[in-house]
């Protein structure tokens, strides 16, 4: 594996490398969209990357984002971006129906992956790039952010601090119209949404209770050909029960309860807590200062994924593209079969 100390580059050290005497790793960012600005507002809050280019078909968009964030290399492809810039380590950022490609020509190079979810439309397609980046075996990390909140960390611990987890409840309600209203994706992408973005909820089910040993699924579609109402009960190791809902075409939004031996952690929406406890009291948990800064469970993936780039080690509560791949199937659980809402 590349590391930072393998690259001479002639530039002074930063005050991060002359306090700790390690130097950053290099990092080249393939996209230059909206989630490549919030990473790189986060890396200004981890020390131990430097973000030292960024590659994109769209080279003005590119350039602006350079200069906003002071990176030395613009470059018009990935292939470009390895040559110039020297990179330790990629983070891949680009759109979904882009991802699994990309992904692909990337694990070529070797160097450690960070990937934007989702990684494919469909299981099939993260399979691919799962099976190729164990056959690579090139160390790689998938951004699932929200597994690295802190008042996720907060609630559990409160929780777990009483007794047994008993049950983990996620609604996962998307805003399809809103989604369409954007206009930013496409048709491709919004009939997979499923995978495409509902992913996100989804996972938190694996995250919270691990890998379900049950899974009885009930989906209708309104207007969404793989579904847009869902229902599923879960059982999970231990004994703890699982419970997702999803309502697409109705108000609301993501929510958590964790329900637990004399505590329950609510997360409505995700970026906040309630804490109740058996005896009646209450407390409301506030973020860590990263996530109220930036992107919630930015910093913290950003700090993990320099870890796995010079360890090579993925530490919990991290996903690789294996990992990620049995979040995909369970979202393929979830809507098999789809019946149309009568």
């Amino acid at each position: 594996m590349t590391t930072a100390s393998d690259t001479s580059t002639g530039e002074s050290a930063g005050p991060s490398e002359a306090c700790s005497g390690v130097r950053p790793l290099r990092v080249g960012l393939i996209g230059a969209g909206l989630i490549a600005r919030q990473h790189l507002a986060a890396m200004r809050r981890v020390p131990e990357l430097l973000a030292v280019g960024v590659a994109s078909r769209t080279r003005a968009r590119a350039e602006a984002l350079a200069a906003e964030f002071g990176l030395a290399q613009v470059a018009d492809s990935p292939e470009d971006l390895v040559r110039q810039a020297r990179p330790d380590a990629l983070m891949v950022l680009v759109s979904p129906q882009a991802m699994a490609p990309l992904a692909a020509q990337c694990l070529d190079f070797g160097l450690p992956l960070f990937l934007e979810k989702p990684v494919g439309l469909g299981v099939e397609e993260a399979e691919e790039v799962a099976l190729l980046a164990a056959r690579r075996r090139v160390p790689n990390m998938v951004g699932f952010n929200r597994r690295h909140y802190s008042i996720f960390r907060q609630g559990l611990e409160r929780v777990l601090a009483r007794g047994r987890l008993l049950s983990v409840i996620v609604e996962g309600s998307e805003r399809m119209s809103a989604a369409r209203a954007t206009g930013r994706f496409t048709d491709e992408v919004l009939r997979a949404w499923i995978f495409a973005n509902a992913t996100h909820t989804i996972d938190l089910l694996r995250h919270f209770g691990g890998e379900p040993e049950d899974v009885c699924a009930f989906a209708t579609s309104l207007h969404e050909p793989l579904g847009d109402q869902f229902a599923a009960c879960l059982r999970f190791p231990g004994g703890v029960l699982g419970s997702y809902t999803g309502n697409w075409h109705s108000p609301g939004g993501w929510a958590v309860v964790l329900k637990g031996e004399g505590a329950t952690a609510e997360f409505r929406p995700l970026e906040t807590c309630r804490m109740s406890y058996a005896d009646g009291t209450t407390e409301t948990l506030e973020p860590d200062a990263d996530d109220a800064a930036v992107k919630p469970g930015f910093t913290g993936q950003l700090r993990a994924f320099a870890a796995l780039a010079r360890t090579g080690l993925l530490a919990a509560p991290c996903q690789d593209l294996s990992g990620a791949l049995l979040t995909m199937r369970l979202a393929g659980r979830l809507i098999a079969p789809v019946r149309p809402l009568a």
